[in-house]
């Protein structure tokens, strides 16, 4: 079956669904760090129940479909890279003196703050004429946001800020990653990790040393870090005390058994579906036929963005997974479907050229200037728990 057979599915009567499970190898033995989320004992895992091969399974969940959705978009910005037709795609930018944005990278994408605080030439984002058709746009005509930022259509967006006439976009995307895991009680690896130093274990230093060892360092740390050995610091200094430096990432750090590390699987298996039933509900003040025509483009983004992605499944840290073996359903019928990078792009490229010319994608970008407060105050986060959506 040709991925082009895909346009029939566009119209009425065709699949609702669009599915592409698969399998991710793990090597024998191996821990694999889950998706982790802040709970009331600090990080935790999300383990639930799933209906799997004919029966109720508990399962640890790996990738929720908010990060799987960014690794989509990832996948698209590298596509994008590659040049037509990923590169064709319209997007919103938002400069900043640091760097630049897309609204692929914004986790509100069209209706992102990042947009809304910006300016074009001077004037505020949301009092330019194609901002406002964007986000006055509705679902009996969404060509104002087809051509401006067609992943806020793929992927959703909710203009939630808005006092009124806001419009909700759902999701067109659905993937998880998940595992299934024993139904004991002790399910969990539990470690940290250890450091030696090679000059000592500790180190004890006075006030006045520890001081000076901050100050070298007191422009490249963060304002939290900052401030808490300051505070450290002036209590030593009240109980004429010396510090250990420690908080200054020196010394070693003792191997432990604390913190939860991760979970054994036998495989990692992933649920993903395109809802093509909510494509064909997509309407863009035209003709039948040019509704087909945009709702392919969409399609043509997510399966060109999820091939990408799939090339390289980098989870994160301690997730070390194979390629993925998948398979194809449309709805309930398996189809031998091909969906690689090679197909997917070919797929997108057709559907950009059957596009009418009032929903032409010729590579259009509109460009925001950032505010440059918001540059100036950007503050790195930490840590390695999922960014969710």
């Amino acid at each position: 079956m040709d991925v082009h057979s895909l346009f029939g599915h566009l119209d009425r009567g065709g699949a609702a669904t669009l599915s592409h499970p698969a399998r991710y190898a793990v090597a024998g033995g191996a821990i694999v760090a889950p998706a982790r989320y802040a709970g009331r004992a600090g990080s935790e895992f999300v383990f639930e129940t799933r209906w799997i091969d004919g029966a109720f399974r508990r399962t640890a969940l790996i990738d929720s479909k908010g990060s799987q959705s960014n690794r989509s978009e990832d996948g698209l910005l590298a596509a994008r890279r590659d040049g037509p037709p990923a590169s064709l795609m319209p997007v919103i930018e938002v400069r900043y003196p640091s760097r630049s944005l897309l609204d692929l990278e914004l986790p509100h994408r069209a209706f992102d703050s990042h947009i809304r605080a910006g300016e074009q030439d001077g004037v505020p984002v949301v009092q330019l004429d194609w901002y406002r058709a964007l986000r006055d746009a509705t679902p009996a005509d969404l060509s104002p946001v087809f051509t401006v930022s067609p992943a806020t259509l793929a992927f959703g967006g909710w203009d939630s800020s808005r006092k009124r006439g806001q419009l909700r976009l759902r999701s067109l995307y659905v993937s998880e990653l998940f595992g299934v895991v024993d139904d004991g009680d002790d399910v969990l690896s539990r470690r940290t990790g250890a450091r030696i130093d090679p000059l000592g274990q500790d180190f004890h230093i006075a006030p006045d040393e520890y001081e000076a060892l901050l100050d070298r360092q007191r422009d490249q740390m963060s304002d939290t870090t900052v401030k808490k050995l300051e505070g450290e610091l002036a209590a030593a200094r009240k109980r004429d005390k010396t510090l250990s430096a420690s908080a200054l990432g020196l010394g070693g750090v003792p191997p432990g058994t604390q913190s939860p590390f991760g979970v054994s699987v036998p495989e990692v298996r992933r649920a993903r579906t395109y809802s093509l039933a909510g494509l064909r509900r997509l309407r863009f003040g035209g003709s039948a036929e040019e509704d087909v025509a945009a709702r392919a483009a969409l399609l043509g983004v997510l399966l060109l963005g999820a091939a990408y992605a799939d090339v390289d499944p980098d989870i994160r840290a301690y997730c070390d997974v194979s390629a993925p073996r998948g398979r194809v359903f449309l709805d309930d019928e398996e189809v031998d479907l091909d969906l690689s990078p090679e197909a997917c792009t070919a797929f997108l490229a057709d559907a950009i050229d059957r596009l009418p010319a009032r929903l032409a994608w010729t590579g259009q970008v509109a460009t925001v200037d950032g505010a440059a407060s918001l540059d100036r105050g950007a503050v790195a986060g930490g840590g390695d728990d999922e960014l969710t959506e």
